[in-house]
C-alpha cells in the first residue's frame, strides 16, 4: 500500500468501494434517460427487475432444499418465500382453481414510484409484476402463466392484489 492511505483500514475501502459500487444502478439508470428517454430506461429497468428476479428465486428454491414446483400450490409457497425474503408485507393469498391471489395490505412499490415523482409515467405494479414473473419464470414456461393486477394503487386503494393463473399443460 502506498503512503497516500495510510489511515485506511482493509475495512474502510472496502466499504467505500461497495457504497460507491452500490450507487452504479442509480448512475446507469440515470444516464439510459439522459440517452435514450426515461420511457425506455424504465423498460430496461424492468427487464432487469424480471432477470433479478429470476437469480432470487433459483438462489432461494436451493437455499430451501424446496422440493419441485409443479402447479400453483407449490409455487405459492415459493412466493410466499420470495416475499418473505425482500420484505414484501403481504398479508393473504387465495387458491383460485390453477392459480391465486396475493394481497399486499400497504403498497410499498406505489409509495416508493410516489416518492420518486414518477407516478404519471411509471405505475408501480409494473416493476412489481416484471419481478414476480422472473420468480414464475424458473418454473413455468412463459406462455404456461400470466400475471395481473387485480386491484391497488394508482386506482385508490392502497393494498394491492395480484393474480397468477397457471394454464394446464
Amino acid at each position: 500500500m502506498s503512503d497516500s492511505l495510510p489511515d485506511i483500514t482493509d475495512a474502510d475501502r472496502a466499504a467505500i468501494l461497495l457504497e460507491c459500487w452500490w450507487s452504479h444502478d442509480g448512475q446507469w439508470f440515470l444516464k439510459t434517460a439522459a440517452a435514450h428517454g426515461l420511457a425506455d430506461a424504465m423498460e430496461r429497468n424492468e427487464d432487469t427487475i424480471e432477470s433479478i428476479g429470476r437469480i432470487e428465486m433459483k438462489k432461494l428454491h436451493t437455499a430451501m432444499g424446496a422440493p419441485a414446483v409443479a402447479g400453483a400450490a407449490d409455487f405459492l409457497k415459493m412466493h410466499q418465500a420470495a416475499q418473505q425474503l425482500i420484505g414484501w408485507p403481504a398479508s393473504a393469498a387465495r387458491l383460485d382453481g390453477d392459480g391465486f391471489i396475493v394481497e399486499i395490505d400497504d403498497c410499498v412499490v406505489w409509495q416508493m414510484t410516489e416518492a420518486a415523482g414518477l407516478t404519471d409515467v411509471a405505475p408501480g405494479c409494473r416493476g412489481a409484476l416484471r419481478r414476480q414473473k422472473g420468480w414464475a419464470s424458473v418454473f413455468f414456461s412463459a406462455e404456461r402463466f400470466s400475471w395481473t393486477r387485480e386491484f391497488g394503487l394508482p386506482d385508490g386503494d392502497s393494498r394491492c392484489g395480484y393474480r397468477f393463473s397457471l394454464e394446464p399443460y
